[in-house]
């Protein structure tokens, strides 16, 4: 089961791409930054963030994924 902040980050994308493809993009993300989508931390977000911000540009373009990541860090 994610993390609570896992979960967050599934619950920003999911309106946008849908539940399979958000949980999809932030387990890419945690393991492109040393993070397991399950025990994902407060103190592992800078790094999570960047690699969150990073798999969203693909498919949602660079504008929509700065905001993701601001939101995200913002809580």
């Amino acid at each position: 089961m994610p993390s609570e902040l896992a979960n967050k980050a599934i619950e920003l994308l999911s309106p946008t791409i849908g539940d399979f493809l958000a949980r999809a993009k932030v387990r890419a993300a945690c393991n492109m930054s040393g993070a397991d989508i399950d025990t994902l931390t407060r103190a592992q977000l800078g790094p999570f963030a960047d690699q969150f911000e990073l798999v969203c540009k693909t498919s949602l373009g660079a504008d929509t994924a700065k905001r993701l990541k601001e939101a995200l860090q913002r809580g």
